[in-house]
């Protein structure tokens, strides 16, 4: 069965991007968004790597992602 990791992102005071799982406990960040779906990736991997003691680089989950742009200026 395959299982959703849901994220919450938002942009930080100090412009670095957050990001907390529902039902996980992480919460990782990037300078950048490229950064911040880096360390997504690697905090599931080590994540599920230690709740299962199996290693799930080639079965990881879908990632579903919910972003705050409240903070993004117009021009």
């Amino acid at each position: 069965m395959n299982k959703i990791v849901t994220f919450q992102i938002s942009k930080g005071e100090d412009g670095f991007y957050v990001a907390s799982a529902d039902s996980l406990a992480i919460i990782t960040q990037g300078k950048t968004f490229e950064d911040l779906l880096n360390n997504i990736r690697e905090a599931i991997e080590i994540s599920l790597d230690d709740f299962s003691g199996k290693n799930i680089k080639n079965a990881f989950p879908p990632v579903m992602m919910n972003m705050d742009f409240s903070e993004i200026a117009h021009a």
